[in-house]
Order: C-alpha cells, then structure tokens, then sequence
C-alpha cells in the first residue's frame, strides 16, 4: 500500500527482448529514468534553477545518475559511462535530452504516457491490438508511432489510431529492407557503445570496434614515448598502429605487472644499447624479449658496478621520461 501511495508505473516484459537489457546498468538506468520522470507538470528546483517540467521529463545529470549505478563493491558509475548509456538510449529513440550537461540536463522518456497508464485505461480499440502489452513496450522503448498518444482524449486517440497504424506498417516495411550490412554496422556499434560503458577509461579513439584491442590515455602516452624514443635510432620508422600498441602495454601492465616506468626504463636500456636498439623496435618486441632484456641488464650494471663505472638508474630523476607521465605516476 505504501508503494501505491508514491505511484507506479507498468514494466512490459517485452524489454527482456531488447539487446541492452542484459546489460544490468543499462536496465537499471532506464527503470530510474522511468521511474524518476514527472507524472503531471510541475517546476523542479534543482541546482538553484527552477525548471518547469512535463509529464515524462526529469532534470538530473550524469553524475547525479552515476550515483545510483553501482557495482557490488558500492563504487558508483562515472559520469563518462553514463553519458554513453544516455547515447545509446537516445540512438534507440527512447530518450531525448536538453540543456547544460553540469548545471542540468532534461531528459524526457519518448511516449512516456504509455508507461504512465495501466493497460485498462487505453481505449478499446488500441488494448485490443496488444493483448500481451508487449507491442506497447516495443514502440514505447523504440520511441515508435504512439508519441503523444495518450495526451488527448479518447475519442480523439480512436479517430486518430488507424493513421498511426498505417503509418507503423509502412514504416515496418523500410526497416525490413535495410540491407545486412548496415545491420552488421549496428550490431558493431552496439558491440562498441558495452565495451565503452564496461570500460569508461579506455582512450578517446584507442579502441577496436568491440574492444578485443585499446588502452587507456596512459598507456597511449607510453607509446608514444616509446615511438619518439626509436624514432632516434631510425628516423624513417613509420607511425606505429597506436591502438595496438597500447593494447599491448596495457596487457604488459595487467597481465605481466609491469608498471608504465618499468615498461618506459626498460625500452629506454634497450635503446642504447649497441645491438638492442635495432631489434626493440614496439612493445611487442620488448614484451617478447623482457627476461632476456631484464637479464641483460642486471649483468651490465653488475659489471659497471664492479669496474667503478656508473650505469645504474636513479629511480628518484623522472626527467627522463618528462612529458609521459606526472612524477606523481611514480
């Protein structure tokens, strides 16, 4: 009775259909959105601002609704990660936003009203097509032909129906000719925008289509790095594919546990040395011959040591690798 007291709105179990809803960040996000949207007009005060706001709409931002997406360890989602759910909502066309991303962002639920309403308050004629309320979610979630429906009165939705229909028919007929390859392009973009929401720290661009290769700005600073540093020993070298080779450094972090110094210090050893430095050419090669490099090493500043010769490096003066990363990395 309580939860009657602060409304409800009806949940189609048709959204179990949709690719996002195995998502569940995504599924959570859509039922707060839902759940969050006004039910009649009324002006939000919210960050100082007065916003006046229609049935369906909501005044929020990213990081307000981060706050409320959180993994199991209580961490919530960042606010990049719940810009891309937001853009992949509004691909879908459930979803359209307005206004400043920091001071307030409107969002406003397509064909809100057919969640606003039980099944029983629609006219006949529009209950008697969707007897399972399925079909409703679908156009609902899809931002389809029933916009707006469930504002005007009844006699006027009945007079009005048989053209949305028509107009859903034809608009089915378009989609059923789209040809396989665009929907190959939307089940990789699909693919990238769950990578992007699993992954909000990979680099703007540092990524493959589905994310089987990328990095984070780190590790594409690195490789960078490592890129002006053989540019030394061969001028003519081409630009690396950046996108593989701070996969790679990320995969020496993650997997080897290498840290972005000990990957840069390393390369750096190899470089200036008189047969290393022409075989050291990516981080591949360097993940490739790592304990046989490190190995190398040990035994060069063993014997520099021994002959009173300074090889060893200081691990206090970052000023060699300035302009990768902040002393503060290390």
């Amino acid at each position: 009775m309580e939860n009657q007291k602060t409304g409800f709105i009806p949940l189609y179990r048709s959204v179990l259909k949709k690719p996002w809803a195995k998502d569940v960040f995504l599924r959570t996000l859509w039922e707060n959105l839902l759940l969050g949207a006004a039910r009649q007009p009324y002006t939000a005060n919210f960050k100082g601002h007065q916003w006046p706001l229609q049935p369906g709409q909501l005044v929020t931002t990213s990081a307000d609704l981060g706050l409320k997406l959180c993994d199991r360890a209580g961490e919530p989602a960042s606010r990049h990660a719940v810009d891309r759910m937001l853009a992949l909502f509004e691909k879908e066309g459930m979803i359209s936003t307005a206004g400043e991303k920091r001071k307030g962002t409107v969002i406003t639920i397509t064909n809100y009203m057919l969640y606003a309403q039980k099944m029983d308050d629609l006219p006949a004629h529009l209950a008697a097509h969707y007897p399972e309320h399925s079909a409703a979610h679908d156009e609902a979630s899809n931002g389809g032909v029933f916009g707006g429906y469930a504002a005007h009165s009844p006699a006027h939705k009945a007079a009005h129906f048989p053209a949305h229909h028509e107009q859903e028919g034809n608009n089915n007929n378009i989609n059923n000719k789209i040809s396989s390859s665009r929907n190959s392009e939307e089940s990789r973009n699909e693919a990238t925008q769950k990578f992007l929401i699993r992954h909000p720290e990979a680099a703007d661009g540092i990524y493959t289509p589905a994310g089987k290769s990328w990095g984070t700005a780190d590790d594409l600073k690195a490789a960078r790095w490592i890129h002006a540093m053989r540019l030394t020993v061969n001028a003519s070298l081409n630009e690396p594919k950046w996108v593989e080779w701070a996969n790679t450094i990320r995969l020496m972090r993650l997997q080897d546990n290498r840290t972005h110094f000990e990957i840069c210090d390393l390369f750096k050893w190899a470089n200036r040395n008189d047969f290393w430095k022409d075989n050291i050419l990516s981080p591949s090669s360097l993940r490739k011959q790592w304990d046989q490099l490190a190995t190398k090493r040990k035994r060069s500043d063993e014997n520099a040591a021994a002959t009173g010769v300074k090889g060893k490096v200081d691990f206090n003066n970052t000023d060699w690798i300035n302009g990768v990363f902040d002393e503060k990395s290390f």
